[in-house]
């Protein structure tokens, strides 16, 4: 690796994803130099997973051992090549997030005392109470969601505690099941990690601390104090309090922390230095957060199978329609995210029906001809959406429900209009009340597969009223995580710790407003907003698809 050899200082970023785990490497002024992936799939076949899972209806989990041997397989790859370990000065990571672990009562021991000449996974075979982790895909635990908000006062008592409303996938209710469905296992758990805070325990031999923005994902963090919540502890833990506080241990506010050292297992097998410094892991969303170095006025919206929607605030925003956590580096500060079902999906569902043609040119001319219309408007949720709770296909023309618009083509400028317009919606509301808001948004960086569309981006553009940038990198979570660690390493050498210009020159514009046509998408947000109740409404008792 002669590219790395006049390097002085090189900083590790890990993300344990459902699928992969991936590893990006960056040197002191954020520039990319060696990047990493293990396939679980492909790679360790002998767990029998599919697409990173294995699924039993609505339970979804991952053999932990998958995630134990693939960090080995991965720092092996790294060595086979000459990487120079010793230059690594701290690690940190990401994970997907919600997903628990359950260490055993023998788990310490078995940590501080790794030998390099074993595979981990050898030796942490009797390490977990629990052999599967749930994962956030998991979707088993409706009777524990309901059960908590009934006890704590309802979802939005809930979600102004937490920053979300009861969400299956989130770790409190995969605590409260299992409590309940195996409390032997329960009582043989020392500790209980996120999938972060997991790996992050692996690197330094001993208990590492979930970190606040990570534990923002588990409902039963308190976004306000920052510590957990008592009435739900004892909520999920079946009356056992004081028992889930100790297998939580105390959640860890600074994200820059210094928590020790790389174990020595690490340092005699692959030749990290004795002087590598682990800091906290965080959730692969906070991750996100941080590669894409957003600030008051910039947005996120990745546009996916799902489309997701990342923004900064001074302060918590909680409702029961967004998601609320803590900053991962920023002590004060939060960021809100939106999760929508209906992304590429739909948009391929309307691609296909109205313009017969899979390669999106079709659907582009019709977007690039034609213009908004004000009196008409669609909802599109070809799966149950999440934001609003609402499934089926309306069109609206001059606020009547029409089987279909005159012109038939124009549901493929209204997908992409009201996918945007709810966006636009929340977005609002949410920085309605922000400190920070002292002017619109102002830049918005996109990525996912529609992404690289420029018909559709213009569109987002003229909606919020807003340049729309489009981010070139790949991995943003390991990339985020490589951040936070050059990040901690500033702050240890007692150096301004936030370049408000790192990672820029992975951003490209990609479209402008049209201030005519947003002025159009003004106009119809509150007839918007009003049509979308109507559609929740109608949407419980019949569909119009």
């Amino acid at each position: 690796m002669s590219k790395l050899d006049n390097l002085p200082n090189l900083y590790i970023g890990f993300d344990l994803s459902t699928q992969q785990l991936k590893l990006t490497v960056i040197e002191d002024t954020y520039q990319i130099v060696f990047e990493e992936t293990v396939h679980f799939d492909k790679e360790l076949p002998h767990y029998g997973t599919l697409n990173g899972v294995i699924s039993n209806g609505e339970t979804v989990a991952c053999p932990t051992l998958l995630w134990v041997e693939s960090l080995d397989i991965l720092l092996q790859k790294l060595k086979t090549k000459k990487f120079p370990f010793h230059k690594v000065r701290i690690i940190s990571g990401a994970g997907q997030q919600h997903g628990s672990i359950y260490w055993s009562h023998n788990a310490p021991f078995l940590l501080s005392s790794l030998d390099h000449s074993k595979p981990l996974v050898d030796q942490l075979k009797n390490a977990f109470s629990v052999q599967q982790s749930p994962t956030w895909q998991d979707s088993s635990t409706s009777e524990q969601c309901r059960e908590l908000e009934k006890l704590i006062g309802g979802a939005e008592v809930l979600a102004n505690l937490t920053g979300s409303k009861a969400y299956e996938r989130f770790t409190g209710n995969q605590i409260a099941k299992l409590c309940k469905a195996n409390p032997n296992a329960f009582s043989q758990t020392s500790r209980i990690s996120l999938v972060s805070s997991f790996l992050a325990t692996l690197f330094l031999g001993h208990y590492a601390p979930i970190d606040i923005s990570d534990g923002s994902g588990m409902n039963l963090l308190n976004i306000h104090t920052k510590q957990w919540e008592d009435k739900l502890l004892n909520i999920c833990s079946c009356g056992a309090e004081g028992k889930l506080k100790e297998k939580l241990d105390e959640p860890e506010i600074d994200g820059l922390k210094i928590l020790g050292n790389v174990h020595e297992y690490f340092v005699k097998k692959y030749g990290f230095s004795e002087d590598c410094k682990i800091i906290p892991f965080t959730g692969d969303n906070p991750a996100t957060l941080i590669s894409f170095n957003i600030k008051p006025g910039n947005i996120v919206i990745s546009l996916g199978t799902s489309d997701t929607v990342l923004l900064y605030t001074s302060k918590p925003c909680p409702t029961s329609e967004s998601h609320t956590l803590c900053h991962p580096i920023i002590p004060a500060s939060y960021f809100s995210m939106l999760c929508y079902k209906n992304g590429s999906l739909t948009r391929e569902h309307i691609r296909d029906i109205y313009t017969k043609d899979v390669t999106w040119e079709r659907f582009n001319n019709v977007l690039n001809s034609s213009k908004p219309i004000k009196s008409q408007i669609g909802f599109y949720f070809l799966f149950q959406e999440i934001v609003p709770f609402a499934k089926g296909i309306y069109k609206f023309d001059s606020n009547k429900l029409v089987k279909e618009f005159v012109d038939e083509n124009y549901n493929v400028r209204a997908v992409i209009e009201s996918q945007f317009l709810s966006m636009k919606l929340r977005i609002d509301k949410l920085l309605k009340d922000d400190d920070e808001k002292k002017e619109k948004i102002q830049r918005i960086i996109v990525v996912g597969g529609a992404s690289k569309n420029d018909q559709i981006v213009k569109i987002l553009a003229d909606v919020f009223g807003a340049q729309v940038w489009r981010n070139q990198g790949e991995n943003s979570a390991s990339m985020g995580a490589a951040i936070k660690a050059r990040t901690a390493f500033l702050k240890r050498e007692c150096k301004s710790i936030i370049n408000s210009n790192y990672n820029e020159e992975n951003f490209s514009l990609v479209a402008e407003p049209d201030f005519e046509n947003t002025k159009i998408y003004d106009s119809m947000i509150e007839n918007y907003q009003e049509l979308e109740k109507l559609v929740i409404q109608l949407s419980s008792t019949e569909k119009y698809i």
